[in-house]
């Protein structure tokens, strides 16, 4: 899956590993406004060797940095894809990059198309924090804390109008596409304790 970016500062000593669909758009934008807070962008492959890298090219250390992720329910986080990826097109009609990631097709196809090309966890054991989507404000709050941000720091609501109901993921699933997503994730799920709400 694309989609996974990175931004670190030098001023502030951190890096941001990005995963899709999890918050991570609002927390960039949230510290990018911050005044006095350099920030840089960056996307491809997010390893942090190559934060590594990078941070050292800007002649820095990279022992300083305080790294930090995003994270969310597995199953609710398929769904919330699932929107995103098949109103690509539709969202932006003047784009052929995006018409070309467009899916068309139904969730359960979906999902088996994510098993043929999974996306590229991050490993949240090496990270400093890690934001959760459930507790989004009081984790990003935490985050500023440990930056050494002083002020209290609303983060924005970003809505990408794909067009996903207001109804609970479980509805998604069935028994099959239900394990399948827990099977993809099986790290995940016991590192942070989700689990698949009836």
């Amino acid at each position: 899956m694309k989609g996974i970016a990175k931004m670190y500062s030098n001023t502030h000593k951190f890096i941001f590993i990005h995963w899709g669909k999890c918050a991570g758009s609002s927390i960039k934008q949230a510290l990018a406004s911050i005044n006095g807070l350099e920030v840089k962008l960056q996307r491809g492959h997010a390893d942090l060797d190559t934060m590594k890298r990078l941070i050292k090219e800007d002649g820095f250390n990279f022992e300083q940095y305080f790294k930090f992720s995003c994270v969310r329910n597995p199953w609710d986080r398929m769904v919330s894809l699932y929107h995103h990826m098949s109103t690509e097109g539709e969202r932006h009609p003047n784009n052929p990059e995006k018409q070309k990631i467009n899916f068309e097709g139904t969730f359960e196809e979906f999902l088996h198309h994510q098993e043929l090309y999974p996306s590229i966890y991050p490993n949240f054991q090496d990270f400093d924090h890690v934001v959760r989507y459930e507790f989004l404000q009081d984790d990003f709050n935490i985050l500023c804390e440990k930056l050494g941000i002083p002020n209290k720091v609303e983060l924005p609501r970003i809505d990408y109008n794909t067009g996903r109901p207001k109804i609970n993921y479980q509805l998604y699933y069935n028994l099959k596409t239900k394990e399948l997503v827990t099977k993809q994730n099986l790290k995940i799920i016991d590192l942070f304790g989700y689990k698949f709400r009836e």
